[in-house]
């Protein structure tokens, strides 16, 4: 329980951060999604390992999919340079991410936040269509990152005895 506040109040934290410092440079942004994708995949894979008993197969995918997710996290934090090809394609990513986050919570059972899960699916869909138009500004991205980690961890703070 108190790992699950702890996780999000950070989420909260880097939700704060993405709204107030949403530029600083191409490589703090990197770093900030790809702390934001851990911190989301480290929740996802902890979710799917923990549930198992309870949702069997979309619980093993939420597990694998966290998984994945967290190399793509450590990926944008530590090889900003190795991963330049991958810089245009990162919101791309990051709201696909989103997008099946969201779907495995709201398949997921009663225990999980369906408030949560439709808000990051709704802002995983806004991601992709602002990365169509808006690629060369991330801006507007990180913000809505932004708001999608502050709803998760408000929600998760809030269910934080349920989990």
């Amino acid at each position: 329980m108190e790992s699950n506040k702890m996780l999000a109040l950070i989420s909260i934290l880097i939700g704060l951060i993405f709204i107030i410092f949403p530029m600083f440079s191409a490589n703090l942004i990197s770093i900030l999604i790809g702390a934001a994708v851990l911190i989301f995949s480290i929740g996802l894979a902890y979710a799917g390992i923990i549930s198992k008993e309870i949702d069997g197969a979309f619980s093993t995918v939420a597990a694998i999919f966290g998984v994945v997710m967290i190399i793509f996290g450590l990926a944008f934090i530590f090889g900003t340079n190795a991963i330049s090809f991958l810089i245009g394609l990162q919101f791309y990513i990051v709201g696909f991410m989103m997008i099946v986050g969201a779907i495995l919570a709201l398949l997921a059972g009663p225990e999980v936040s369906k408030f949560s899960a439709l808000i990051t699916l709704i802002l995983g869909i806004v991601v992709i269509f602002i990365a169509i138009f808006a690629a060369n500004n991330p801006i507007l991205i990180t913000i809505i990152i932004g708001i999608a980690l502050i709803a998760h961890g408000i929600s998760r703070y809030i269910y934080a005895d349920k989990y």
